[in-house]
């Protein structure tokens, strides 16, 4: 048996990182910190799972299903993973009693939310955001674009989105008469000084990029209105501006921002609340906006916000449960069954907006060989990760969709959990690159992951008992943020990772795009396919649903028969509130458009009231 060496590289703590807001996903595989307790005495509960429209436009019908399973719709696949299982808390009283009153939405209070880390910054051009950080900037900010219940974006802070020609470029218009938090005025120019502030950040810049022109990629066509200029057309750019690259700033505070890095930590944004203060590490307060632009159309209920980093998932759920707490958000296997067992606490779980999986630097030996890729793929051990590490809080992945949605082909599956063919492959490998095996025969890698992290160090051990007999594997444990430099950087062999499972799959596209190849890399395995660019680019362009899942099928064989990544579970983004917390996911649009509710743990506080 392989020896098992470790090596632990631990700085100070820091927030989640790296590139824009798409990266919210993608911080490898969850770093919370924690055992589970005895599980709370179970209530009971009753459960309803809202699913989007299917491929034809047609809303699904509530189907009941247990909290901890994944159901799959009656009618057609789900076009997007919009469909949240909610648990909610069963009632002893009757619904037709003359005693039942129904609640009604309350103005003021404070509302208390974990999330999992701190962020290194919260102005949407300068920082790294991630899930925390989203949390704590939404309210702040009106993106220009988000998505809707039924899966499509729709404008927000913006007032039309306008395609011109083919789509290569599109027009977007703001909304006349909103105003900053500091009073100024929003236009075009505000717009424009945002979009040209992230393109020169060497890390936000990355996101950028690979979508539009280096030439003249946004410009003015009056007060209210620029035109973005793209690298290739697109039948739906609006929802790559749904995010971290859809936020605003004035123009005149970026210009302040330049050379005074602190004002990354208090941003001015148009939304309905505004920075009270922040202190890194312990939480962030903000208080309601009194000039909201939209107040006379959406109701803001709460009085404060106050946003405490907690990376122990566990002991952030068992705050909820004694009331320290009214709500926070994780994906921690741990955390999400002691919030399921627990007396007045309701869950909001999203099952198909996230993969977990390990992947290899295809730029880096051994796995460089597709030889090295094929024999640790078919060694892992993956039918013991579902119940030995999620607890069955998550379903078994096959592919980069969870297959409840259309995009998912049914015909590619994970070629793991067949070590015999594994030993083969690496006798062949050693034969002919002996420098990159030990004295008995082994392949020498190492296998990198975040922490310090309870789970985490479960997951390793796990793959190591599956990895062992035909790979030495040396384990090298990093902070979260420097873990998620370093594969960018491209310096590490193989990690677990969490990512993918965007609304619509084209925001999908920056992950695996050979554009996203540099020194720094977003496409993290370092694999080019040519081919499969020529896919993705004819998918962005065109409004054929059948013509994009065609191709989506034929990507997934792509990734699988490059043996990049080994897929192991559907991650399981779960909000957990307590009682007294209503309308987590009923938030609306300016104009009254019901929002996606938890989209990857991302979700909007701003029309949240307790009682």
């Amino acid at each position: 048996m392989a020896a098992k060496r470790t090596r632990r590289r631990l700085v100070a703590w820091c927030s989640p990182l790296i590139v824009f807001a798409l990266i919210a996903a993608a911080c490898g595989g969850g770093n919370d910190d924690a055992d589970a307790n005895d599980p709370q005495e179970s209530t009971a509960v009753e459960t309803t799972e809202t699913t989007a429209p299917d491929a034809d436009g047609d809303s699904g019908e509530d189907t009941p299903s247990a909290p901890d399973a994944t159901s799959t719709p009656e009618d057609e696949p789900l076009v997007a993973p919009i469909d949240t299982t909610t648990t909610t808390l069963a009632t002893d009283n009757d619904a037709d009693s003359d005693d039942e009153m129904e609640l009604q939405p309350q103005f003021g209070g404070t509302l208390r939310v974990g999330v999992e880390a701190e962020g290194d910054g919260l102005n949407p051009a300068a920082s790294n955001f991630a899930v925390s950080a989203y949390v704590m900037t939404y309210p702040i900010f009106d993106p220009v674009a988000y998505w809707g219940v039924d899966g499509r974006w729709t404008p927000y802070l913006a007032e039309s989105f306008t395609p011109v020609g083919d789509g290569s470029s599109w027009q977007m218009k703001l909304r006349e008469g909103v105003q900053f938090h500091d009073g100024t005025a929003l236009d075009a120019e505000d717009s424009i000084a945002t979009f040209r502030a992230q393109l020169a950040d060497p890390i936000v810049s990355l996101a950028v990029r690979p979508v539009f022109l280096a030439e003249n990629p946004i410009e003015q066509i009056d007060d209210l209105t620029v035109q973005y200029n793209l690298n290739e057309p697109s039948a739906h750019f609006p929802q790559q501006v749904t995010s971290q690259l859809g936020m605003i700033l004035p123009s005149e505070w970026l210009a302040r921002a330049q050379t005074d890095e602190t004002l990354n930590q208090s941003p001015v944004g148009t939304g309905p609340f505004m920075i009270e203060s922040r202190i890194l590490d312990e939480v962030t307060t903000l208080v309601r906006n009194p000039n909201y632009w939209a107040a006379d159309i959406t109701d803001i209920y709460l009085d404060r916000i106050e946003i405490y980093p907690i990376t122990d998932s566990v002991i952030a759920a068992e705050r909820v449960i004694a009331g320290d707490l009214d709500l926070i958000i994780t994906s921690n296997s741990d955390a999400i069954l002691t919030l399921r067992d627990a007396d007045g606490v309701q869950t909001f779980e999203n099952l198909r907006s996230s993969e977990e999986f390990a992947m290899m630097n295809t730029q880096m030996a051994p796995f460089d060989d597709i030889r090295a890729r094929k024999a640790l793929t078919f060694a892992t051990n993956r039918e013991a990760y579902v119940p030995l590490i999620r607890q069955g809080t998550a379903p078994l992945a096959e592919t980069m969709f969870h297959p409840d949605l259309i995009w998912h082909n049914p015909d590619v599956k994970q070629q793991t959990d067949m070590p015999e063919e594994a030993a083969p492959l690496v006798d062949e490998y050693c034969g002919d690159f002996p420098d990159n095996c030990t004295n008995d025969g082994l392949i020498k890698i190492e296998l990198q992951h975040s922490g310090p992290s309870v789970e985490q160090n479960r997951i390793a051990e796990l793959l190591i008992d599956s990895w062992e007999p035909y790979f030495e594997v040396e384990v090298d444990e990093l902070l979260q943020d420097d873990h998620i430099i370093q594969v960018a950087l491209g310096s590490y062999n193989v990690v677990t990772w969490r990512q993918f499972g965007e609304i619509d799959p084209d925001n999908d596209v920056l992950w695996i795009e050979c554009r996203a190849i540099g020194i720094i890399s977003l496409n993290w395995p370092r694999h080019c396919d040519d081919e499969r660019d020529a896919l993705l680019y004819e998918q962005r362009g065109t409004d054929d649903l059948n013509r994009r899942v065609e191709i989506w099928h034929e990507i997934q064989q792509q990734i699988r028969d490059s043996y990049t990544y080994i897929f192991f579970t559907h991650a399981n983004w779960t909000i957990g509130a307590a009682d007294n917390v209503h309308n987590v996911c009923g938030q609306t649009s300016p104009t009254g458009v019901e929002l996606f509710c938890n989209n990857q743990g991302r979700v909007q506080l701003h029309q949240i009231w307790l009682s």
